[in-house]
């Protein structure tokens, strides 16, 4: 009976470990209602130096955890990542090599910014994790790291990585593709700064040189000699096709005008990012293609106006105008099916989505004629959330859009005559949807704290199926709150006169009408 109880403590001891110490986070707060308290305590009090600094609480803890770990080698085999606050790892490189050299199955760990660049500091920590840390999962080389990463081909290290961030290195383009070769389960690549870097890191031009891996997620940061014929041509494959589903570009060589290429090309690619700085409006001539994608879920869409003193201070709309119109004439094309996040560096895309050519109701209610077929195709045609930001704004505005919505047939609303003869259908007259706004609430109605007059949007085609539609006005707060407004009979009375809530009596200064 005792063994049984030792068995199940012990098996209760291995499960409560192997939660606790699987991701260990080094926290320089310890978020609980005590923390002034223990903060106070902490302080090395004395007579004469009655307010101490307190002492360095991430480092005591970090120390505590490499005790514990050096002491029980079981728990130091559960350990998969180890998380250390900035001043910790940089302060802490003897207890950061002491520790990691028995942590055999550590996969992520946080590590002081002298290590990615060959520093001699940090000699005892690069020796340590290449010999006692097999499973890394998560590698940089920054500059100053040339040598060390020329000789991965020669002497692999870490053949389960699977993230990788290379930046502003000096090194030839074969070179790069042979260590990249070294790391058969790579799935996350990150170029940044490398302005020798050119489309033929893309082309096998000799087959002694391996390929460029197929990767789930490419982040490309300012390389400025990659074009997007030479990232199409990486996509042609049909391997690197169904593989890469995250990309982003960010001052790069590929141009928001030859977005599409490589749109049409990653046909499995769920989100993309393309951060830009323009000079010149969007060209007009060749005609470009809209974007089409239908896998793409998620776009950052960030065009801005290289600042310089050539370009003028005051014109009639900003050079990048023309580029969020594209992409809205995508978004409103149907092209983009999948879509539902979107960022954009324009404060008024928004709006400029909602204006889109509106159907012939709104457009012109006195001539009721059939709608063309291309005007009922520039609509939205999925639900969409939309995050605006200007470049003077601090805050990302959210918007959510609705499709439009499609009325049903009825023997009343179904088909109806117009002024000028012509049948017009309920689908067809169908309305934008509002969006739903959660960004300059100060300028909203009464509700919300500020003085514009609240509203609701009506369908393009009234209940009875006779007439457009329109905005109707919401009635003002009274006195004592928001009322209902009283039908005829209820009044006092009885004298079947609306309250002047609602109808706009003598006593407002604003008018409140029906219909606007």
């Amino acid at each position: 009976m005792g063994l049984t109880i030792r068995r199940s403590y012990l098996t209760q001891y291995y499960k409560e470990s192997s939660q606790k110490y699987r991701n260990v986070r080094v926290e320089p707060v310890h978020y609980c209602e005590k923390e002034y308290e223990l903060a106070e305590k902490r302080k090395r009090k004395s007579f004469v130096n009655r307010n101490a600094d307190p002492i360095d609480a991430p480092r005591e803890r970090f120390v505590l955890f490499m005790r514990t770990v050096r002491e029980n080698r079981g728990l130091a085999f559960l350990v998969h990542s180890l998380r250390l606050p900035y001043m910790t790892r940089e302060t802490c490189k003897t207890e950061l090599a002491r520790t990691v050299s028995i942590l055999p199955n550590l996969h992520y760990v946080d590590l002081p910014e002298a290590f990615f660049s060959d520093d001699p500091s940090t000699s005892a920590i690069q020796n340590e994790l290449r010999a006692s840390c097999p499973e890394i999962r998560r590698m940089k080389y920054s500059s100053g790291s040339e040598r060390s990463l020329t000789r991965l081909p020669a002497a692999p290290l870490w053949q389960k990585l699977e993230i990788l961030e290379l930046a502003k290195l000096r090194i030839e383009t074969q070179d790069l593709l042979f260590v990249l070769a070294t790391f058969p389960h790579l799935q996350d690549l990150k170029l940044v700064e490398l302005a020798w870097l050119d489309d033929s890191v893309f082309r096998q031009s000799s087959p002694s040189l391996p390929p460029f891996p197929a990767i789930q997620r490419l982040t490309l940061q300012d390389t400025p000699l990659i074009q997007a014929t030479g990232l199409a041509t990486y996509l042609s494959q049909p391997k690197n096709q169904s593989a890469l589903k995250h990309l982003s570009l960010a001052e790069t060589g590929i141009l928001p005008q030859h977005l599409y290429a490589v749109l049409s090309r990653a046909t499995q690619l769920l989100s993309l990012s393309i951060t830009e700085t323009i000079d010149k409006p969007f060209p007009l001539d060749p005609p470009t293609p809209q974007l089409s994608s239908p896998s793409l879920e998620f776009l950052h869409y960030e065009i801005t106006m290289h600042s310089s003193p050539r370009s003028p201070r005051f014109t009639v709309q900003p050079t990048t105008t023309s580029y969020y119109t594209y992409l809205s004439s995508s978004i409103l094309s149907g092209s983009l099916p999948s879509l539902r996040e979107l960022y954009v560096r324009d404060s008024s895309f928004t709006e400029s989505l909602c204006l889109s050519p509106p159907v012939r109701p709104f457009s012109n209610s006195n001539h009721l004629a059939p709608v063309p077929s291309n005007s009922a195709a520039m609509a939205l045609s999925q639900p969409l959330a939309i995050y605006s930001k200007g470049l003077e704004e601090m805050e990302w505005n959210f918007t959510s859009m609705d499709p439009e919505p499609s009325f049903p047939a009825s023997p009343t609303s179904s088909t109806f005559l117009g002024s000028n003869g012509h049948n017009r259908n309920s689908s067809v007259a169908s309305h934008h949807t509002r969006p739903l706004s959660f960004s300059g609430a100060e300028n909203l109605g009464p509700a919300w704290g500020g003085q514009a007059r609240k509203s609701v949007v009506v369908p393009a085609v009234s209940v009875d199926g006779r007439g457009p539609g329109g905005f109707l006005a919401v009635p003002g707060a009274e006195e004592g709150g928001m009322r209902r407004p009283m039908s005829s009979g209820s009044t006092s009375g009885g004298s079947g006169v609306l309250s002047a809530s609602w109808t706009g009596g003598a006593g407002k200064k604003e008018r409140k009408d029906l219909w606007r």
